[in-house]
């Protein structure tokens, strides 16, 4: 990689624009005639930013390690990154907007589905849509916690986030997941601590008593009447705690996050950028990624570096859902046609990568490479012709890894 170093050097009047497909690379697919999702899809404009550019593979942390989004984009944007821990929790609470002090304790929260023995039956409700607001306003209305403060939000669809405020908490707790189906979503303590054992109880209470509101709510008795999951309790899961915000992005100018995703945006804002919201983008295949193109425009001026995320790839994987996958492949090529037309190629580059792959065939994240392709300002082409897996591996670029992308794409403005 060092040699095309110099190439690569962003000069300061030049806007740089990363775009991440999340979870966008896949594996060969029956479905497909043994193509992957961005072999099959339509995508000449993805195309075009492989065809004018240099293209290469790339991994968030190394060859054969599986990796969630949060610790993807952490290292992609210059964060030590320890995989045997996760603060997503902090980072979802961080992206809602949240209160999150130093010793507060961030959760990912689920509305789910359980049966009055607390087994979970549905860890997402049926993927309860934007309703869920009232669900959220029925909680923050009725819930109380003895001596107990908290946050609590709504965010996306079945997706909220939920912070505990108080120095005697900890995330020393064993918690549910979404995708543990036919368990009592019970927390407990870790270790033996009056710390660990007040949270799991804490955690429990706060369970108990959304689950005493929702389950008569209004909008779950139609729900059932409609043959929908009831979205009966508020599950936390991932907690994360954060002393302090750690602003690596600074040194490479201003820089702005445009996404949907609760921890897309709070890793964003932990690393030192601005984050916007952008109506209409949903998390989910039936987000709005023109309109992300079109905030990330109307930006662009007055920051150095724009990074786009788009969920909905991965969300269609994690469903299985290969129709929806190639549904918004094609709607993130549509952007990246809109912000080709309306940018100048002398100043402007471009990145397109995904942060991981995420298979249809077994709804999880992989640990194999990904497609990354660069063009614009200062970059040359290197004769690939499409953008997916098979094409990038032919690149100039090589195999570059999350911590370099940052130094590889821009130089510092300081």
């Amino acid at each position: 990689m060092q040699k095309y170093l110099f190439d690569f050097c962003l000069p300061l009047d030049v806007k740089l624009i990363i775009i991440v497909g999340d979870g966008m690379a896949d594996e060969p697919l029956n479905a497909l005639q043994g193509k992957t999702p961005l072999e099959y899809a339509q995508t000449p404009h993805l195309d075009v930013v492989a065809r004018s550019g240099s293209t290469g593979q790339f991994y968030a942390i190394k060859p054969g390690v599986k990796v969630d989004s949060d610790a993807a984009h952490l290292a992609m944007l210059g964060q030590d990154v320890d995989l045997s821990s996760s603060n997503r929790g902090a980072y979802e609470a961080l992206g809602a907007g949240l209160a999150l002090g130093p010793t507060d304790v961030g959760f990912r929260v689920n509305f789910a589905t359980i049966d009055d023995q607390f087994v979970l039956i549905d860890g997402r409700a049926g993927r309860i849509k934007s309703e869920a607001k009232e669900l959220e306003e029925a909680v923050n209305e009725t819930v109380e916690l003895d001596t107990i403060s908290f946050e609590f939000k709504q965010t996306l669809g079945f997706k909220g986030a939920f912070v505990l405020q108080d120095n005697d908490f900890t995330v020393d707790v064993s918690l549910p997941t979404q995708y543990g189906v036919g368990r009592r979503i019970w927390a407990r303590p870790l270790v033996e601590s009056t710390r660990a054992r007040y949270t799991a109880e804490t955690i429990n209470e706060f369970m108990s008593k959304t689950h005493e509101v929702l389950k008569s709510h209004p909008l779950n008795v139609q729900r059932l009447a409609e043959h929908k999951p009831s979205a009966n309790v508020v599950m936390p899961w991932a907690a994360g705690q954060i002393s302090r915000l750690n602003p690596t992005m600074t040194k490479y100018g201003k820089s702005l996050c445009v996404a949907a995703a609760p921890v897309i945006k709070g890793v964003c804002k932990y690393s030192g950028m601005e984050i916007v919201d952008v109506p209409g983008a949903t998390g989910e295949y039936d987000t709005d990624t023109l309109a992300k193109g079109k905030m990330a425009l109307e930006h662009l001026d007055d920051y150095d570096i724009v990074l786009i995320h788009v969920e909905g790839t991965d969300e269609a994987s994690h469903d299985g859902n290969v129709e929806g996958k190639l549904i918004i492949i094609e709607k993130i090529d549509a952007m990246v046609g809109y912000l080709l037309e309306r940018t100048d190629s002398a100043q402007t580059r471009f990145a397109l990568l995904a942060d991981h792959g995420t298979s249809c065939v077994t709804h999880d994240h992989m640990t194999t490479d990904v497609p990354i392709a660069v063009c614009g300002s200062g970059v040359h082409a290197d004769g690939v012709r499409h953008y997916n897996e098979k094409s990038a591996s032919k690149g100039r670029l090589n195999t570059l890894f999350g911590r370099q992308l940052m130094p590889f794409l821009a130089r510092s403005r300081v």
